[in-house]
């Protein structure tokens, strides 16, 4: 039923409990598990207006920091009966989860219901209601 599974992370505490369901259900259905963390090379903050306000990070940082969190995981899952898959994505994370949902024919997305998103996010309209509301496979959003 769930041949691949991806659930992406962001540190938060949500997300390493949605790594817990992920792993539950692909034990039970012999599902590969795909763990993606989208590097978003920009902070956003709304302006005056209310539109978005684009800032640079510094890339190696957070892209270590992205790294690091998929070690993370791989540790989490230690023992993991099935493939195990770690991938670090960069862009705006809705958008390259959306994507790598049509590429990667996967059939479950399991993400956590609050990330480490900040006001902007918020404003904007978060990450997981994004997912949710465009996602052509099934999403389980563990609280």
């Amino acid at each position: 039923m769930f041949d691949k599974i991806m659930v992406p992370i962001d540190g938060s505490e949500m997300a390493w409990h949605a790594l817990e369901h992920a792993q539950a259900l692909g034990e039970k259905f012999g599902s590969a598990i795909v763990v993606v963390h989208v590097v978003q090379p920009y902070n956003t903050i709304p302006s005056i207006d209310g539109s978005p306000l684009f800032i640079p990070r510094d890339i190696d940082d957070i892209q270590q920091t992205g790294k690091t969190l998929l070690k993370q995981a791989e540790e989490k899952l230690a023992g993991y009966p099935h493939r195990l898959e770690t991938k670090i994505e960069f862009g705006y994370p809705a958008e390259r989860i959306l994507h790598l949902i049509q590429e990667g024919n996967f059939n479950l997305i399991v993400m956590g219901n609050r990330g480490l998103s900040g006001i902007a996010e918020f404003l904007l309209g978060g990450v997981v209601s994004r997912v949710t509301q465009h996602s052509s496979v099934p999403v389980l959003i563990v609280k």
